[in-house]
């Protein structure tokens, strides 16, 4: 073999060497999508949510003019806070290498419910289907008390108003007992359950007292509505 090929084939090998040493095999790219990804899965195995759909989480978008990083070995990811945590979290990523380096990622931590929403438009009047109905989550620093989470309740109520598709439908826009309707009047006496039937003398929904008709006797009497066309007196 010639010198002159000798000399090309070690200088090949030191070239390539050098390139190991510069680069190691176990060096690892961070961007910025690879750091928010690995932010959000951090606090969900903190906080559980991996078990837990009501939990929503999504990490605020980093400065564009951060570059990708590079790390040879595991980063370090901790957080100050604890679970429950506010609405947003800090991560702390940090690479121990000889040249070290912080990344901070802010995680938004949105804990949700179910809300039942109406699917097409009904008018006022309009008796409520299954078909109208549908269940939606909604971050619970915007659900009110009068919100629903069972659709199966509301089926066969009426809407006192016209109400939008898409929106929350609310006790407060529906009658389960409404004026003039025939209705089940349910009592308990000495651990027997009575009932017999009369008629609705005003709108009702779920635990509000109105008065009904009696109409076997024509009394009237005060009752609870527990339900769609069905109320409860105390006797």
């Amino acid at each position: 073999m010639s010198l002159l090929k000798k000399v090309r084939r070690y200088s090949v090998f030191y070239f390539v060497a050098s390139l190991c040493f510069a680069l190691p095999l176990q060096a690892k790219v961070f961007s910025k999508d690879l750091l928010q990804e690995m932010a959000v899965a951090y606090i969900a195995e903190q906080i559980g949510t991996l078990k837990n759909n009501n939990m929503q989480l999504s990490a605020l978008p980093l400065d564009s003019r951060i570059p990708d990083r590079i790390c040879n070995s595991e980063l370090e990811l901790s957080t100050s806070d604890e679970p429950p945590f506010n609405r947003q979290v800090t991560l702390q990523a940090k690479c121990n290498d000889v040249q070290t380096w912080t990344q901070y990622v802010h995680v938004r931590v949105v804990e949700m419910a179910p809300v039942v929403v109406a699917t097409a438009n009904l008018t006022r009047g309009e008796v409520i289907t299954k078909s109208h109905l549908s269940i939606e989550m909604k971050p619970t620093h915007f659900v009110r008390i009068q919100y629903l989470d069972d659709p199966t309740m509301l089926i066969g109520s009426r809407s006192k108003r016209n109400i939008r598709s898409g929106m929350p439908v609310l006790l407060n826009q529906i009658c389960m007992v409404c004026k003039g309707d025939s209705v089940n009047i349910y009592a308990n006496l000495r651990g027997l359950r009575i009932k017999t039937t009369g008629i609705a003398l005003e709108d009702g929904t779920l635990g509000e007292q109105i008065q009904i008709k009696n109409k076997k006797s024509g009394k009237v009497l005060n009752a609870r509505v527990d339900g769609v066309e069905s109320v409860q007196v105390n006797i």
